[in-house]
């Protein structure tokens, strides 16, 4: 098997070796080539507590492997079994995040730079052909990808029987999961059934297929470019500006989607219905998986989490200074210039022209504002003016009974403007401090 390894040359590469032939084939080739290429070896195995005595009994191989071959191993073991009921999700998910905790460790400790596993052209075919007969669209047809995020799989282009065959000549010893001969997973039947009457049938249809999904994979990198230009991040979420071109569209909103936390929670049917949402007028929603919301904008769709009703209506404050947490927004009123950058802007008012008895609490109905330079509106019409988008309008305002004298991060009141009489100024600052994830 000829790979360019090069590329890791004074790298720490770490093989996740289960036993299987397709791991310690994996192992037994980077051990043959670590001198020639000058990169450092060790291995990682997992014990899931899944399959009871063979499970231990594979990974007692590993490790007995591992010291005849002379290579360092990192070996883990969880009952999977508790953890998935636990997390409330399936075995095959808690086994996954049991593996990858551990490979971000290693990657974080800087024990290795990057994890190797043992993925091959059978592996990507069987993906493709699960993943097509359950509706997925092109980001669905690129398979496994030979590097990304900390991994690589030097065997992808490789397939099953070329593995096979390099085990018998190098006479690698290894011992076959009896799970992987059980047909009820889907995955397992499309490998043990549906691969061997394509590949006798057609006999490079393996390589064939890994092929597209190399292909699918460039296509989909350069969609996903091109999207990026309608994709902007905000202050509480993630905007995708209207386009007619479903493919570009459709994968911005992927893009905001899955930074909001929805991975795999999506459907064709949410993309459908994101495309068919730039029509409907605006103010229109969507409500996503993971607590999140799609809202039609004048040109473009917003996304964010959902808010509690709660958080905006938050308790009223006396108007005085200090520093204060209202809802979702951390708000000082002070003496003194703030010193540092806060998110919205900073405004200044003439204190002695508040009237007592004023409040710092969210806007209500009715408020009515009187601009700076003159003018009184109600405060909805005034924000619909000002263009202030909707799911921003619910900021911290300071007001008596429904005379609102400053809206916090946006303008104060002609009532309270500083002129040659003022003799105290104060400071008004605000923060967004709600979805911090973003």
């Amino acid at each position: 098997m000829n790979f360019d390894l090069s590329y890791y040359k004074d790298k720490r590469i770490c093989v996740a070796v289960s036993g299987g032939v397709d791991s310690t084939s994996l192992l037994h080739f980077l051990k043959a080539n670590e001198e020639k290429y000058g990169y450092q070896l060790c291995a990682v195995n997992f014990e899931h507590g899944i399959r009871g005595a063979e499970s231990v009994a594979d990974s007692q191989f590993v490790q007995e492997l591992c010291a005849q071959w002379g290579v360092e191993l990192y070996s883990f073991s969880e009952d999977c079994i508790a953890r998935a009921e636990r997390e409330k999700a399936s075995l095959e998910t808690s086994a996954r995040n049991f593996r990858n905790e551990h490979y971000e460790q290693l990657l974080k400790l800087g024990k290795a730079d990057v994890i190797a596993t043992a993925h091959h052209a059978d592996d990507v075919a069987e993906t493709v052909l699960f993943r097509i007969s359950r509706g997925s669209a092109l980001s669905g047809a690129t398979g496994i990808r030979r590097a990304e995020n900390g991994r690589i799989r030097p065997f992808i282009n490789k397939t099953k029987s070329e593995i096979l065959a390099y085990a018998t000549e190098h006479k690698i010893p290894y011992r076959e999961d009896s799970t992987n001969l059980q047909t009820e997973a889907t995955r397992n039947a499309l490998r043990l059934q549906v691969l061997p009457i394509l590949q006798a049938r057609i006999p490079s249809a393996v390589k064939n297929i890994s092929r597209f999904a190399l292909s699918a994979a460039e296509d989909d990198s350069f969609l996903y470019e091109l999207s990026n230009e309608l994709l902007e991040r905000k202050r509480d979420g993630y905007i995708v500006r209207f386009s007619k071109k479903k493919p570009i569209f459709s994968r911005a909103c992927l893009t905001a989607m899955k930074s909001l936390g929805i991975d795999k929670d999506y459907t064709q049917t949410h993309l459908n219905d994101l495309f068919v949402l730039q029509t409907l007028k605006r103010g229109a929603m969507i409500t996503l998986p993971k607590n999140v919301v799609a809202i039609c904008e004048n040109d473009y769709i917003l996304f964010r989490y959902q808010r509690d009703e709660a958080l905006k209506s938050f308790v009223s404050v006396p108007m005085q200074k200090g520093e204060f947490q209202l809802g979702e927004y951390e708000i000082c009123i002070s003496d003194e210039s703030p010193k540092h950058a806060y998110s919205l802007n900073v405004l200044r008012l003439d204190y002695e022209k508040l009237p007592c008895g004023c409040v710092i609490r969210s806007r209500l109905e009715g408020d009515v504002f009187e601009k700076f330079g003159g003018g009184t509106k109600t405060l909805k019409r005034y924000m619909i003016d000002k263009k202030i988008p909707k799911e921003n309008r619910d900021v911290p305002v300071i007001a008596k009974d429904n005379v609102v004298y400053a809206i916090f991060g946006t303008e104060i009141s002609e009532k309270v403007k500083i002129d040659e009489q003022t003799k105290t100024t104060v400071y008004l600052t605000i923060n967004f401090t709600g979805d911090k994830e973003l």
